[in-house]
């Protein structure tokens, strides 16, 4: 355990295996986090998942904010998405998502476009309802890129 009563965080050659924390602040809670920074860990996002910890979610990372729908296709698991602007405040949540299995096809459906943010964080369905989370919480993260760089939410003033 580091000072800050926070696990250390470990380098790993996976993005999917390198975990840090996201925390919110309203709650205090802290979960597990994966990442994805680049085009191609952003489009695989958590497709063929077959599950996800009720303490884990998925951040996608971006430098701009705009209009970031996500599109379940090949996503066996129902989520919770929420997006955030660049301070970590919810600007928009939708609760438990629906599959979309590769039976499917390109036929499934997207979500989120209309919510203008700079990142948006994957959950395992019923974690909005479970963290009482709503518009304008603010989540926070402190996360080491594969690179050396680190990505963290503004702090308050």
């Amino acid at each position: 355990m580091s000072t800050s009563g926070l696990p250390k965080r470990v380098k790993a050659p996976s993005v999917l295996s390198l975990l840090t924390w996201l925390r919110f602040e309203e709650s205090f809670t802290l979960i597990l986090v994966h990442k994805a920074v680049t085009p191609q860990e952003q489009a695989r996002g958590l497709m063929y998942r077959q599950s996800l910890s009720a303490n884990r979610c998925m951040i996608f990372l971006y430098d701009n904010d705009q209009p970031r729908p996500i599109w379940m296709k090949n996503c066996l698991i129902s989520l919770d998405v929420v997006w955030v602007n660049r301070e970590g405040r919810i600007v928009g949540l939708l609760s438990n998502l629906p599959p979309c299995p590769p039976s499917r096809g390109d036929d499934c459906p997207m979500y989120g476009g209309s919510f203008i943010a700079r990142h948006f964080v994957e959950f395992s369905a019923g974690t909005i309802a479970r963290l009482n989370l709503k518009i304008g919480d603010r989540l926070s993260w402190d996360i080491e890129l594969d690179d050396g760089r680190r990505v963290q939410t503004p702090t308050q003033r």
